[in-house]
């Protein structure tokens, strides 16, 4: 499978917040070693890694480059899908990076996006939205889970 890394999944690798979610992310970083499914992520997601506090960026940094992800690259029909979602209302204009990292995934055909963004990503009636867009626009349909979703293959 193809897996698109967002970059709220390494932030709870260190969250105090949310003990279980950060248990579940270590997890998922663990079989993301083991697994032989592909990572993907985007410049988007290793520049939104640098902008937190200096004593947890590079292991955020680290945690993510060492899975070896390969970088997808922001296409022009990436940017069109981009666009497409935020004139529509799809995902709110404030939340471009979101956006293009959504359009990353429907553009370049992952199986799935993994974030832990409940808000604007891995929400029921978001993906249903976001779907109609890419179906309008040409493009299959994505699957946005949390990473607890992936780590009980059977």
């Amino acid at each position: 499978m193809k897996l698109y890394i967002e970059t709220t999944v390494p932030n709870f690798l260190l969250t105090e917040q949310a003990p279980e979610k950060r248990r579940v992310t270590e997890v998922f970083f663990e079989w993301l070693q083991l697994s032989e499914h592909r990572v993907y992520c985007s410049e988007i997601v290793f520049e939104e890694l640098t902008q937190a506090p200096e004593a947890k960026r590079s292991k955020l940094l680290r945690a993510l480059s060492d899975l070896q992800p390969a970088i997808l690259p922001v296409t022009a029909q990436a940017a069109g899908l981009c666009r497409f979602y935020l004139d529509r209302g799809v995902l709110p204009s404030r939340y471009y990076n979101d956006a293009i990292q959504v359009a990353l995934c429907a553009c370049h055909e992952m199986d799935f996006l993994v974030t832990w963004n409940m808000r604007h990503m891995a929400n029921v009636f978001r993906q249903e939205k976001i779907n109609r867009a890419n179906l309008e626009f040409g493009l299959r349909s994505i699957r946005i889970v949390t990473p607890e979703h992936l780590i009980y293959e059977d």
